[in-house]
């Protein structure tokens, strides 16, 4: 009777152990100052029935590579989860057919399969590696990589003075710093302008 009470009760924990996650204490996002990329102000929410956050934001690209930082402060080291959700306009000076997003951690975490997306585009997701005790982050220091790459598809480009939605589910191990490195691809006929004009330029200054 002992044993099967015993058992019982390790079970119960276990389950609900693995419904707990940390709590985020504090938390920082912005970007990185440097005008590649102008954001708001973000908002961090928690959904207590998926008990998941969500970090909304939105911010303009200038040009790239665009950066934003922050870290996440939790009361313990289970893992909390984190929807990372960005609207980005495009001020820059070329269409976007691609979209990059590298992000970095200082501890070991898992992305999603769950992705946003802007309509009709599809996506790669690269998950998070440490290799040689760490690679490099975008913001410096050492850590784990990894990537969301989008890619136009089926859906439309995102056109200047346009916006698209992106985002992605993270899950991390306590508290951690982050970066992201934000880096759209233009459509091929206006990487082809830009490379005549480039060439154009060379030329002149010959």
């Amino acid at each position: 009777m002992g044993k099967k009470i015993l058992v019982a009760f390790l079970v119960i924990s276990l389950v609900s152990a693995s419904l707990v996650n940390a709590t985020i204490t504090d938390w920082r996002c912005d970007d990185d100052g440097d005008g590649a990329i102008v954001m708001g102000t973000p908002a961090l929410t928690y959904d207590s029935n998926v008990n998941e956050y969500s970090l909304s934001m939105s911010g303009t690209q200038n040009w790239y590579p665009a950066h934003v930082v922050g870290d996440f402060n939790t009361n313990t080291e289970l893992d909390p989860t984190v929807w990372i959700a960005e609207t980005v306009d495009n001020n820059t000076t070329f269409a976007w057919t691609d979209y990059h997003i590298t992000i970095g951690m200082t501890k070991s975490f898992s992305i999603s399969t769950s992705v946003i997306a802007p309509d009709n585009w599809t996506f790669i997701i690269t998950q998070p590696s440490v290799l040689g005790g760490g690679q490099t982050l975008p913001n410096g220091g050492t850590g784990w990589l990894g990537t969301i790459d989008y890619y136009v598809g089926a859906g439309s480009p995102i056109g200047i003075g346009q916006s698209g939605d992106f985002g992605f589910k993270v899950s991390f191990v306590g508290s951690v710093a982050f970066c992201t490195e934000q880096i759209p691809t233009p459509e091929p006929t206006t990487l082809a302008l830009l490379s005549i004009g480039a060439l154009a330029f060379m030329r002149r200054r010959r």
